[in-house]
Formats: structure tokens, sequence, C-alpha cells
């Protein structure tokens, strides 16, 4: 089988070309496609610990520890110890980190428009149905 044939090598192919694709929409942002991940799982789940956001985008604590990092040192999000448990660091949005989310939201509205222009609205839906099948049979199971 010729590499370019393996389903992997499609997959590994389209996520760097959408992850290029997001940083350049975000770039007047600020942002980049991973700030952009972990900023919106921050505003959908604050408050929540740096360990949560990693466990929910399968990637280390330290890659996780570097775009919160990022995030605050924009005055996006803050970190917070958790009253009811100290050793537990929670990090939340600020007014800046919301309102860039809801313009970023719009810039990478248009740009996944225009990426997934080369299917009709029926194959995009597919296609996305297909993607999470993948995606929850390979997640982990909480036991």
């Amino acid at each position: 089988m010729a590499l370019n044939a393996r389903g992997f090598f499609y997959v590994q192919q389209v996520e760097q070309l959408a992850r290029r694709v997001i940083d350049q929409c975000l770039q007047a942002e600020g942002m980049t496609a991973g700030q952009y991940m972990t900023l919106s799982l921050v505003i959908h789940h604050e408050p929540v610990s740096s360990a949560d956001l990693a466990r929910r985008t399968n990637i280390t604590a330290q890659s996780m520890g570097e775009f919160i990092k990022a995030l605050e040192s924009k005055g996006m999000v803050e970190r917070q110890t958790d009253p009811a448990n100290r050793r537990v660091i929670q990090v939340k949005s600020t007014e800046l980190g919301r309102k860039t989310l809801v313009r970023s939201e719009a810039k990478v509205d248009h740009a996944e428009h225009n990426f997934f222009s080369c299917l009709s609205g029926e194959e995009y839906v597919y296609l996305r149905m297909l993607l999470n099948r993948v995606r929850a049979a390979q997640q982990p199971t909480d036991k």
C-alpha cells in the first residue's frame, strides 16, 4: 500500500492544513490555534483546572500549561487557587478573553467555511459525523 493511500496520512495532512489556516486567521488576535482551543475550552468549562483541560484535549499537562501561560500573559485568562482544594489551580477567563473569543469565533467560522467549501453541505455534515465517530471510538473510557 502506498504511503499516500493511508488514512492516517490524510488525517495528518488535513490537520496540519487546518492548523495553518486557523493560525493565519487568528494572527491579528495574537493567538495560535492551540491558544484558541484552550481559551474556548476555558470559557465553556470554567472554572477548570489545567489538568482537566489537558485530559479533554489529549495533550500533556506541560503543553496545556504553556497554552495557559501564554493566554495569561496576554490577559485573557487568570489562575486562582480552588477554595475547596488549595492544591488545585483553577483557570478562568477574563473580560478580554471573552471578547477575544467572540471575535475569534467569527474569524474561525469564516475560515472553516472556506476550508471545507470543496464539500457540499451534506458532505460536510457527514464528514463531521464520521470524524466524531472515530474520535469517540478512540477516546479512553473512564472506568
